[in-house]
């Protein structure tokens, strides 16, 4: 047994089809982060039609990329509290419901203003389910290997990025209204997810920890069909404790974990999105890229670094720790955006891209993973889901601050001063990290939120 009076997980991880149960679990987590990553990807590739068909001018460019991240902002602060108190099953589908509704709006858009509600329903549905998926793969995962299924449902989203860079530039050559086939075929793994979200169990943890020890055993003898009766005594008695109010967050001790949930994710999102978001773009209007299609063919490459980042990582997150990788990862986005800055300057072709892949290669090493996965291990169960909520929200206002200056400044200030203040914000993700590192590496989430016995609560 481990100290936390529950099983011990390399036993529970060794055991013959051990995972098996937990695998449907994961999988819906990972299709719900894809769906994420085709999403918001696919708008880089859509803009480059859309802005032929429409012209439009930069204010209403940066309103589009950014009413999706407004609906998330408010999905993740709504989806997080609902998920704490009504439990984690309720937002299954409604959300993916709500999420085809949103893509077929902004398939079939008349006029611009259609085109921004129907980004922003999508962006709702996503941020609904973002601290639902987070609390999922932390309260279904072992200690052991958590930090690796994190690392999995991330990279789903790298997938969903890669995916949605494919489609987009096979329709780039169906014609003017490609942009609407691109946004309209978001609806086809919203409507795999529906399917593999069948069946899924509530979460022990939720049960248990709000009144109901009967349907949080059932629960964790369907996820864990190998417990004997006894172990499943063991572990329902850990999964047991003192609901915490939200005023406990105001303790210093949970303000400063809360703050290293939250600025990170902030400042990633506020690069990572508009560089993200924007880079297509940026790469027509600084003649890198002679075509539309060359420009989303490039893009992918840097997606794809990202996306071997963290699969470099896959074995290792567990062993390394969350802290290390990600500053590390931060410091890496910030050495390639200023070396990406200085070239751009210069106009040295090959450092650019030198710049783009460190810069890439820095996303998938740490942070991309890791503010994910810190947002829900580092907070008691029944406010887990609420603390990552407002952690994605905050982190997509970061993200709608992005997508609205970054073309508005590109055109003032130009591409070059964009990155070094790019550089900046990642470069202050990094010293938040090291100043306010909560370390969860191997440690349960009950032994995560044992601060309660050392801190009384204001």
């Amino acid at each position: 047994m481990n100290r936390q009076g529950g099983l011990s997980t390399a036993n529970v991880r060794n055991r013959p089809g051990a995972d098996r149960q937990r695998g449907h679990a994961l999988g819906a987590a990972m299709l719900g982060m894809l769906l994420d990553g085709y999403d918001l990807s696919i708008m880089a590739v859509v803009l480059l039609p859309l802005h032929s068909a429409w012209h439009l001018h930069a204010t209403e460019t940066g309103l589009l990329m950014a009413m999706a991240l407004l609906g998330s902002l408010l999905g993740g602060l709504a989806g997080g509290v609902f998920t704490d108190r009504f439990g984690r099953r309720k937002l299954l589908f409604p959300n993916i419901f709500l999420y085809v509704i949103g893509a077929l709006v902004s398939a079939f858009s008349p006029d611009v203003s259609i085109l921004f509600l129907g980004r922003f329903l999508t962006g709702l549905a996503i941020g609904l389910d973002y601290p639902l998926v987070a609390t999922i793969v932390a309260e279904y995962s072992q200690p052991a290997n958590r930090g690796n299924r994190f690392a999995r449902v991330n990279l789903a989203w790298y997938v969903g990025a890669l995916l949605s860079t494919g489609v987009g530039w096979a329709l780039l050559f169906t014609g003017a209204a490609s942009w609407r086939w691109m946004l309209g075929s978001a609806a086809f793994p919203a409507l795999a997810l529906l399917w593999l979200r069948r069946g899924l169990p509530e979460s022990p943890r939720w049960l248990a920890r709000n009144g109901h020890p009967s349907a949080a055993r059932a629960a964790l003898a369907r996820l864990y069909p190998e417990y004997t009766s006894a172990e499943l005594g063991t572990q329902l008695t850990a999964f047991q404790g003192h609901r915490q109010p939200w005023r406990v967050l105001l303790h210093r001790v949970w303000l400063r974990r809360l703050v290293l949930s939250i600025f990170p994710w902030f400042c990633l999102d506020v690069v990572g999105l508009g560089i993200g978001l924007y880079f297509p773009m940026v790469l027509r209007s600084n003649g890198l890229a002679g075509s539309d299609g060359a420009a989303a063919a490039i893009n992918a490459g840097f997606v794809l670094i990202s996306a071997l980042g963290i699969v470099y990582i896959l074995s290792r997150l567990d062993r390394w720790g969350r802290i290390p990788l990600q500053s590390a990862g931060f410091g890496l986005m910030s050495l390639g955006l200023g070396l990406f800055a200085l070239c751009s300057w210069n106009g040295w072709i090959a450092g650019i891209y030198a710049g783009a892949a460190v810069y890439s290669l820095g996303v998938g090493i740490g942070p991309s993973v890791t503010v994910f996965a810190l947002a829900v291990e580092i907070f008691p169960t029944e406010l887990r889901a609420s603390a990552a909520g407002l952690a994605t929200g905050i982190s997509r206002l970061g993200a709608f601050i992005s997508a609205v200056l970054f073309p508005v400044l590109e055109k003032s200030w130009g591409i070059p001063l964009v990155l070094v203040v790019m550089a900046i914000v990642a470069l202050l993700g990094m010293l938040a990290t090291l100043i306010y590192g909560v370390e969860s590496r191997q440690k349960s989430l009950e032994d995560l939120e044992r601060v309660h016995d050392r801190v009384a609560t204001p």
